[in-house]
């Protein structure tokens, strides 16, 4: 390096006074130098978020394999304790007796006709995309009325259970 510079020196002090192209050519090496240097960073930085990017999006995707499966060992364990066919009001003795909390909401499925209302019970909670506020994880028992179909929707303790599902529920959202 040091004898570069050198020979830089003699060659600036014994060149003619027109354009000195080894002069400017050592300068534009030099800035290319440093830009190369530059571009090379940002190159790995750009390589090590696409990495970053890559094993998150492994992870997420291992972890809700995980919870789907606890999901459907929850759907196996609520499925053979109730069976399909079975009256509100058995339906609501099991799981008070299992955990005493579930809550109500119509029309799990808008395929069916509204007036009846299913009991959901809480078995996890997942991220939630950024316009709501939380995705809750339910198994949900969709019951079918005896009576006429209702407005509002009601609960009434001869109504039938016709499926048990999971459902994720997306709550609070914009």
């Amino acid at each position: 390096m040091l004898l570069l510079i050198l020979i830089l020196l003699i060659r600036v002090t014994f060149s003619t006074p027109t354009f000195d192209f080894d002069r400017h050519l050592s300068a534009i090496t030099r800035y290319g130098s440093a830009e190369m240097k530059y571009w090379r960073l940002i190159s790995v930085v750009v390589v090590f978020s696409f990495v970053a990017i890559a094993i998150n999006n492994v992870r997420e995707k291992r972890s809700q394999q995980r919870r789907d499966v606890a999901y459907q060992t929850a759907l196996r364990s609520y499925s053979e304790a109730i069976k399909l066919g079975m009256t509100r009001k058995d339906v609501e003795d099991s799981l008070h007796a299992r955990n005493g909390a579930f809550l109500q909401m119509c029309c799990v499925d808008i395929r069916k006709p509204w007036g009846v209302l299913d009991d959901l019970v809480k078995i996890g909670q997942e991220d939630s995309p950024w316009f709501c506020s939380t995705k809750d994880v339910y198994i949900a028992f969709q019951f079918a009325g005896t009576r006429p179909q209702a407005t509002p929707p009601s609960a009434d303790p001869s109504d039938r259970v016709t499926a048990v599902t999971v459902y994720p529920h997306l709550e609070g959202c914009l």
